[in-house]
């Protein structure tokens, strides 16, 4: 069997954690139909086995959904080899989520972070609308004073991105703008991401952002 195989056993355990993640994701309400997707990075588990010059990750396949990568990650996911120029996808009829576009651009500028998850919480959402999120500094002020956990375990704060269009150019670019070294980005009107190095780090933060976003609205008649 192949390396460039999911079902090689090489896989196995980070299909498994995968799975687990997309379930609490969708019980969580954050995924409605075929929102959100995910990326991870595994070159260096990759070049254990066979010598490579691209980077390479896991995707979201398009037109998947959260609950359906819960139960069948193989069926549900993509390899994608990235050069500076072009990507290869294995299986080779399988394309990855509208939205790598932007995974991509950020996965390839922001190289300190292995994980990307997207979400879609409504009450990030909800936030990302109203006016306080057009001051970055003002709302983290804000969130973290509500929750005292979201400057301990985000202490460089959350990132906004301005409106644009999923999976577009103009996204991207926004996206690279907005980040700097935060570890979680609001896509004003669409939804939250969150990076890191291990899946179970990158959804404390959704967790914790999200709850902030709650906690929020909960106090927000007396704000």
């Amino acid at each position: 069997m192949q390396i460039t195989d999911l079902k090689h056993p090489i896989h196995q355990n980070m299909l498994k954690k995968i799975a687990e993640i997309s379930r609490l994701i969708h019980s969580y309400g954050w995924a409605e139909a075929n929102a959100g997707n995910l990326s991870i990075e595994v070159t260096e588990m990759i070049k254990q086995y066979m010598f490579t010059e691209h980077r390479w990750f896991i995707v979201t396949r398009t037109g998947s959904r959260y609950r359906q990568t819960a139960l069948s990650p193989i069926e549900n996911l993509v390899l994608v080899a990235c050069s500076e120029t072009e990507d290869n996808f294995f299986p080779e009829d399988a394309k990855p989520t509208m939205e790598w576009t932007s995974h991509r651009c950020l996965q390839m500028a922001h190289d300190r972070f292995k994980i990307i998850l997207h979400t879609h919480p409504a009450e990030i959402i909800a936030l990302s609308n109203l006016p306080i999120a057009n001051d970055t500094q003002q709302l983290n002020q804000v969130l973290s004073e509500l929750l005292p956990e979201l400057p301990l375990y985000l202490p460089e704060g959350i990132a906004i991105a301005p409106r644009a269009a999923p999976g577009s150019q103009e996204l991207c670019a926004a996206s690279s703008i907005a980040l700097t070294n935060q570890k979680a980005l609001i896509w004003s009107g669409h939804g939250l991401l969150a990076f890191a190095n291990d899946p179970d780090e990158a959804l404390d933060y959704l967790e914790i952002v999200s709850k902030a976003a709650r906690v929020y609205f909960l106090n927000k008649d007396i704000l």
